[in-house]
């Protein structure tokens, strides 16, 4: 989502939450719909047949499960933010319907023989709502203003990660002259790296971290920016004309957008539509055009040409807190990681596509040559054992010298309450005490940061498409997550393979670093890879959802 690149309908996702390449999907999808992307969970879609529109044929109407909640690009961290900002901005480059980063506001990129700097070239003729040119300076200006200590952004580390100097200026050991981020003129960007990221320029070509921010009009709105419509400009595919966080927003085609001729749709109507049935039955009405489901649909609807499953980088695990004697216990992590069914939730409980999670880097991620990284790295969870769950528990009951009771924390919607009451009844089968802390998001986002709570089921959803986007979360000195988790030679793993310039030893970093997380020291214990189900209707096609979450309306036809 960091923590926040969240989807509530679901237990919380974590900070990063993020992006990617994949691997070739073929054939026909679920319920007639053909999956086109060639990533697990690029969400494209051609579907036939006819019914009724939401909102005539030059509309598509939507339905969000959560408020919208910052919509100013330099310090939101939420996903349904983060969609809209997609469509109504543009940076560099944009994703393409199979997730290719494809030139936008720029028209080209100059890359160094040592792929460390990126020189971009602007296309004439770009220009913001309100007229005024879009210049390689609002580049800078948003990058810098977001990595300024004083905004404290959560997602700064998305640039200082990557970008040379950014880090040290961000901490304020550094100057903002010696980050590499300079506009030499208004039309030509040149940014510096650390080292050699092939996925970083898909990650500037989608994330909302990286979008131009027009410093004029920014520096006049001041507190009121981005709290509506007109204190807004916009430079995507779309201009947002009305915006309520609780209750949504809608977006007309960009009449001066410099690839108007290739946006079909014109008008997008976003509604936040919380509750399940609801949703359903305005779809059904004819009331909206695209929505999630929950499991309960699933069944229902799974053999209509409207039914979709859509697969994202995305991770849920138990976090064990390390500061609580219980969790310092080896055989009482170890009896946790085999003692619940991961299939069953997945198939059974969730109903959605999502799948039982063999690690802890979700499928799909980018690793060494042709391979994903979980291809690569093979299972590190241990398999389901029942009956070595329970022994395990029972040495580790002995070790502690008293039957431990411990409290799973999840949040307060209908599939984190069905996760949390699947896998207490699971830990009970095992011998185990466990108690559920049910918390609204906000609230359980709060706790798991500060790191409040014994056990946690959490969530991450990529920011870009590499396996450092997850593991760099369980670094000792991590702002996200609150990783009590601290390991030397976990740290040095991942430390190295962030300034590592020879690919296979970096990602060999990187798979040693998962197999220590996971197998060596049972610090976490991966659930879940999540997917979506929805309705999409079938009188549009080439909805585009990628595996990060976003939605790319640019792309949406009519058929």
């Amino acid at each position: 989502m960091a923590i926040r690149r969240v989807r509530p309908g679901k237990v919380p996702v974590g900070p990063q939450m993020s992006r990617r390449d994949f691997l070739k999907i073929g054939g026909t999808g679920l319920a007639g719909a053909t999956l086109l992307g060639t990533l697990p969970g690029c969400g494209v879609f051609k579907q036939g047949g006819g019914g009724q529109q939401g909102g005539g044929s030059d509309t598509f109407t939507l339905a969000e499960v959560a408020d919208i909640a910052d919509m100013n690009s330099v310090t939101t961290t939420d996903l349904y933010s983060a969609r809209l900002l997609n469509n109504i901005n543009e940076g560099l480059y944009r994703l393409d319907a199979n997730d290719k980063p494809h030139p936008a506001m720029a028209k080209s990129v100059d890359i160094s023989d040592d792929t460390l700097t990126y020189t971009f070239t602007l296309r004439d003729g770009i220009k913001w709502s309100n007229g005024d040119p879009v210049t390689a300076q609002d580049f800078e200006y948003g990058w810098m203003t977001l990595l300024n200590p004083d905004t404290a952004a959560e997602y700064a580390y998305l640039l200082y990660s990557f970008i040379k100097g950014a880090a040290a200026y961000n901490s304020g050991d550094g100057s903002a002259e010696d980050v590499g981020i300079e506009a030499l003129d208004d039309k030509t960007l040149k940014v510096t790296l650390n080292g050699p990221y092939p996925f970083w320029l898909g990650l500037a070509g989608s994330h909302q971290t990286y979008l131009p921010v027009n410093q004029k009009f920014y520096e006049q709105q001041g507190e009121d920016y981005a709290q509506s419509a007109d204190s807004l400009l916009y430079n995507g595919p779309y201009i947002m004309t009305e915006f309520n966080p609780s209750t949504g927003a809608t977006l007309v085609k960009n009449k001066d957008y410099w690839d108007k001729d290739n946006v079909d749709v014109q008008k997008i109507v976003c509604r936040i539509v919380k509750d399940a049935s609801t949703r359903v039955n305005l779809y059904t009405a004819g009331d909206l055009d695209f929505c999630e489901l929950t499991s309960e649909y699933v069944n229902e609807y799974k053999d209509s040409p409207a039914f979709m499953r859509i697969i994202e980088f995305s991770t849920f695990w138990l976090n064990m807190n390390f500061k609580d004697e219980i969790f310092q216990n080896e055989n009482i992590r170890r009896a946790i990681q085999m003692s619940f069914d991961r299939d069953a939730l997945a198939n059974k409980i969730l109903n959605d596509g999502s799948v039982g999670a063999d690690g802890y880097v979700p499928a799909g991620i980018a690793g060494p040559g042709n391979q994903t990284f979980r291809e690569a790295v093979g299972p590190t969870m241990p398999a389901y054992d029942p009956q070595q769950a329970k022994e395990l528990w029972q040495k580790g009951v002995e070790e502690l010298g008293q039957e431990p009771t411990f409290t799973l924390l999840t949040g307060d919607t209908g599939t984190a309450r069905d996760a949390g009451t699947f896998l207490q009844s699971e830990f009970k089968a095992m011998g185990a005490k466990v108690n559920i802390n049910v918390q609204p998001f906000d609230e359980f986002l709060d706790l798991s940061t500060k790191g409040d709570f014994q056990m946690s089921l959490y969530g991450w959803i990529a920011d870009y498409n590499d396996p450092m986007n997850f593991l760099d979360l369980f670094l000792s000195d991590s702002e996200f997550n609150d990783p009590s988790f601290q390991n030397a030679r976990y740290d040095q793993l991942i430390t190295a393979a962030q300034t590592e310039t020879d690919a296979k030893v970096r990602m060999d970093k990187l798979i040693e670093a998962e197999r220590l997380l996971v197998e060596d020291q049972a610090a976490i214990a991966p659930v879940y890879f999540s997917g979506v189900a929805a309705l999409l209707r079938p009188t549009f096609k080439d909805f585009v959802e990628h595996p990060t979450g976003t939605y790319e309306f640019k792309y949406l036809k009519v058929d």
